[in-house]
């Protein structure tokens, strides 16, 4: 049940000096110097002190995790909003703060009426986007209840840090009714010399009201949802129905769909969904495709009805190619780039034997592409060389193109640069040759260089190609051994690896990968085993930040990479000018 608490929230000063007693001889002690059952505290709060010593929570003066709690959890909020206006007014004079939770145990709304309860709650860092879960700061009527998934008081010293100890708080789970998925906690806090009898029995009677309002949210959300499916159901080819928080298959569409679905389609289509039926490009986790895309009335919050395009063999849509005869498909060959634009103009420019130089900013892997495309051009293991790095590169290059082998010139940004003559030298020899180089921090010698020599193809930032994400993630998972390889994302990662605008590109993905599927040793990762970056939400680039980054990139490229002059076209001071850097990852 959920009000079978038996334990009173009233506690005496013997009783307080007691329970720190006992918290103390377990933690000075370990786990092993008192048997289970022998501290005198009520069992959960015993089991919960024994996870925190195990996990070594500490125990006094830790600095609490923070997070914007951003929209994310709308429905939550969109579900307790209601029941919690309606009891401020009865809780005004009451010295009692109302405190609601995701599932991660950070407090994402926080409401106290009276100063002196605020100021408890501030002091106890108890305010929206601090992390309350058990392995933040130990036994709380938060952390403690997500662990246990049941309703729980928590009083004074029982909390196991002692920056908790002048607080009671009475918290209870919320559960999704129709899916018994944990979504978030509801507690009364308040000061321990305030404690009142029924703060328990009001606590579990405010999370059913919350978990009623899931449902009947959930039921008036779904509806025009359900319509549009069956709607769509009987359609010939793959159909979906997309909101912010749900997406329905009918039998062909299940074949693209996933844990990384969603996160990628709902931003795209929230931010350049039509407002009547139009034909359109979409992501999905295995590329592209042509969909015709419309809105749904959905009684005031938006969704969109999806009927895909079939592909001709070779990846084709119906409808975009010749017709006559049939098309057998193409042999399967690894592409030269993620991003089938950078793949067809390297294609082009090996087919014409043209020098490439690939530019782009730091970890878009220039040196990969690099190495990829001179590799289908049949030479030996190409030579990579840094002039920069390497006074004697020009006779390594040299000798290295006499024996037929193909040259990589990487980082020719970077002082001393080659010689136009030096690179013309080397094409001449026959054998493949490409560059690479950051041109946004290049001088005019080495753009002119570039100009002058090659064929620059630009490797664009993963901020800007994140429909490519789920691909990229399972080929750089393919890399790794066994188990690590079999690593796997739930929907709520793929979440936070889709809002992320990865500054350090495809070097940081790749690095993340790594750390990631070591860890989980091919299970899957949920979004608590993101870095605490990744977990922070930020929203998609939208296209206002797509053009900005664009206009500073390209402001970048103009001046040769001088920031000031750079700056001063764009209007902003230099200062202002870092700071985009940073944000968009032009570094």
């Amino acid at each position: 049940m959920r009000n079978e608490i038996r334990n009173l929230p009233t506690l005496s000063s013997a009783e307080r000096d007691r329970i720190r007693r006992s918290r103390e001889a377990l933690v000075g002690g370990g786990l092993l110097d008192a048997p289970p059952g022998s501290t005198g505290v009520p069992q959960h709060i015993e089991k919960s002190w024994r996870r925190c010593v195990g996990d070594s929570v500490p125990v006094a003066g830790v600095e609490i995790g923070y997070r914007e709690p951003g929209d994310a959890l709308s429905a939550l909020r969109r579900a307790a909003g209601p029941v919690l206006d309606r009891l401020k007014d009865s809780l005004a004079d009451v010295p009692v703060a109302m405190v609601l939770s995701d599932a991660t145990g950070r407090i994402v709304q926080r409401h106290a009426a009276l100063r002196r309860q605020r100021t408890v709650m501030d002091r106890a860092s108890a305010a929206e986007g601090f992390d309350f879960s058990e392995r933040s700061i130990g036994t709380n009527g938060i952390g403690t209840v997500l662990a246990e998934r049941r309703p729980m008081l928590v009083r004074g010293p029982e909390h196991y840090n002692v920056f908790l100890e002048r607080l009671t708080c009475a918290g209870t789970p919320i559960v999704e009714p129709y899916t018994g998925r944990l979504v978030g906690t509801f507690s009364l806090a308040c000061s321990v010399r305030d404690v009142h009898p029924l703060m328990t029995v009001l606590a579990g009677d405010i999370g059913r009201q919350i978990e009623e309002r899931i449902t009947e949210d959930a039921g008036d959300r779904h509806r025009g949802l359900v319509q549009a499916y069956l709607s769509l159901d009987r359609a010939p080819g793959a159909a979906l129905v997309v909101d912010e928080e749900t997406v329905l298959a009918n039998r062909l569409g299940l074949h693209h769909t996933g844990p990384e679905l969603h996160a990628l389609l709902w931003p795209f289509l929230d931010e350049q969904g039509p407002s009547r039926a139009q034909k359109m490009q979409i992501p999905l986790a295995d590329g592209m495709h042509e969909a015709i895309v419309e809105p749904v009335h959905d009684g005031g919050r938006r969704a969109y009805s999806v009927r895909l395009s079939p592909r001709r063999p070779g990846g084709t849509p119906a409808g975009s190619g010749a017709t006559g005869g049939v098309r057998l498909p193409a042999p399967a060959r690894e592409p030269l780039h993620f991003h089938p634009d950078v793949h067809r103009q390297l294609e082009t420019a090996v087919r014409h034997h043209e020098l490439v130089a690939l530019t782009g900013a730091s970890g878009t892997g220039k040196l990969r592409t690099a190495l990829r495309t001179l590799r289908t051009q049949e030479v030996e293991e190409p030579l990579v060389l840094e002039p920069h790095l390497d006074p004697g590169w020009f006779d390594a290059a040299s000798a290295a193109a006499s024996a037929g082998r193909g040259v990589v010139i990487r980082r020719i940004h970077a002082a001393p640069s080659p010689t136009p003559a030096q690179v013309q030298a080397l094409t001449a020899s026959g054998v493949p040759v490409a560059l690479t180089a950051d041109l946004d921090a290049a001088t005019d010698t080495v753009l002119g260089l570039v100009r002058q020599v090659a064929t620059t193809v630009r490797l664009p930032a993963l901020a800007q190609s994140r429909e490519h994400l789920p691909a990229l993630v399972r080929a750089m998972l393919a890399e790794l051994p066994e188990p690590e390889s079999a690593t796997r994302f739930s929907a709520p990662a793929w979440d936070r690896l889709t809002a992320w605008h990865w500054p350090g590109n495809l070097a940081e993905l790749r690095n993340t990968l790594l750390v990631l599927a070591r860890r989980a040793g091919g299970g899957t990762v949920d979004a608590d085993d993101l870095p605490d970056e990744l977990r922070s939400v930020r929203r998609s680039a939208g296209l206002l930040e797509s053009a900005e980054r664009e206009a500073v990139a390209e402001a970048l490229r103009s001046s040769g990479g001088n920031r000031s002059r750079a700056a001063q076209a764009l209007g902003i001071g230099r200062t202002t000018l870092y700071r985009k850097m940073r944000e968009f990852g032009l570094t």
